[in-house]
């Protein structure tokens, strides 16, 4: 326990010694800003610039358009596994954005599996 202790505080020791080295110098490099300080400003310019030119959602293939009230929403007729019935499923933008980045996903893990080398056979034809 106070080997795990000391381990610790020397740890702590080093970190802190390195901080005051860093803020200590006097480079030229400290005096600029920060980037974390100019992150926000260069997000927000982006920001402005992308909603100017959104254009309008069109849902992929397979998904009819359907307004219900003040929403739009895009609907799949689908069956389920096991049964002959077909249903309905209905998303907003934002679920089908998810939807289909799960999709995109799912296609980037069944590629990675395929691409797997299984046997020597299979990674190294003679």
């Amino acid at each position: 326990m106070t080997r795990m202790l000391s381990v610790i505080l020397l740890v702590l020791a080093a970190l802190a010694a390195l901080a005051g080295a860093g803020t200590a110098s006097g480079s030229p490099i400290g005096d600029e800003t920060p980037a974390a300080e100019q992150a926000p400003d260069k997000a927000a310019a982006e920001s402005t610039a992308g909603s100017e030119a959104e254009e309008p959602f069109t849902p992929p293939p397979g998904f009819q358009t359907k307004k219900r009230g003040e929403m739009v929403l895009y609907c799949k007729r689908d069956r389920e596994t096991g049964t002959r019935f077909t249903t309905e499923k209905c998303y907003d933008e934002d679920q089908i954005r998810e939807y289909l980045l799960a999709l995109e996903v799912q296609k980037r893990d069944i590629d990675r599996i395929r691409s797997t080398c299984v046997s020597a056979a299979v990674c190294a034809p003679q």
